[in-house]
């Protein structure tokens, strides 16, 4: 009983479980992890580092003050686990075939409309938990080949391109327009300038891809869009992802 914080649950019923955790956490292996992860590399090993988060939610090189408390950008691997930058051989970038965001902050190319409505309906842009709607748009090639260089990406695995599917016209922002003044660089604090995005449009190819296996037989115009972003960005769009099977995924040789 916690009166002096005003908790007054009891919860004794808890102490058994707890302890037990407690029991469960010393039966884990601590190690040194620094010098674990460095010591598999030393052996030839293969370390796949994941992120968390975008790189606009970067604290220093995002969307700031619309940003996490932390380094979503590759770096983060080395300050994060200890290993040194020679070590990063492959820098996998990760993007959906169109944008979202979660939240306040800019959005250059958000939809607020019907289309941004049917994107978000296709692609089942809600919260897995809450719920929540995210905000929908076309691919920002501005924002991304920025995030490209930052991270250092080597290849890209484009996600959700079957959401595409059913679109007549699809468009890229190639750059912003910012009181008139074109840019194709990120500017700093985005939200207090009045962007409007300058877009490249693109012919829909309006079939069913979901069940493509071959890049050689995705619908040219699909094909057109892809290319595009691969000169654009100056990174290779290596995989396709075209629905949510482990399976769906196509290799872009």
């Amino acid at each position: 009983m916690l009166d002096g914080l005003n908790f007054h649950e009891d919860i004794s019923e808890w102490e058994e479980e707890f302890f037990e955790a407690l029991e469960f956490m010393r039966s884990f292996k601590i190690v040194n992890g620094e010098y674990f992860i460095n010591d598999k590399i030393s052996q030839g090993k293969k370390v796949l580092a994941e992120g968390a988060q975008g790189s606009m939610l970067d604290v220093d090189f995002g969307t700031f003050p619309f940003v996490t408390s932390s380094n979503t950008i590759s770096a983060g691997v080395c300050s994060g686990l200890g290993v040194a930058p020679q070590q990063i051989r492959d820098v996998i970038g990760v993007s959906k075939a169109y944008c979202t965001r979660v939240g306040s902050g800019p959005f250059p190319t958000e939809l607020e409309d019907e289309t941004g409505e049917e994107l978000r309906k296709t692609g089942s842009e809600f919260g897995a938990t809450t719920g929540r709607p995210r905000r929908c748009g076309w691919i920002d090639g501005v924002a991304l080949r920025f995030a490209c260089m930052i991270n250092g990406v080597t290849k890209i695995i484009m996600t959700k391109a079957d959401v595409l599917d059913a679109f007549k016209e699809l468009k890229v922002c190639t750059a912003y327009s910012i009181n008139g003044e074109k840019t194709t660089e990120v500017p700093f604090q985005m939200n207090r300038l009045p962007i409007v995005p300058v877009l490249e449009t693109f012919e829909g190819w309006k079939s069913d891809t979901t069940s493509l296996k071959n890049y050689d037989n995705l619908p040219a115009r699909m094909k057109e869009y892809v290319d595009f972003i691969n000169k654009f960005l100056g990174v290779k769009v290596a995989y396709i992802s075209n629905g949510p099977g482990r399976d769906q995924l196509i290799e872009n040789i």
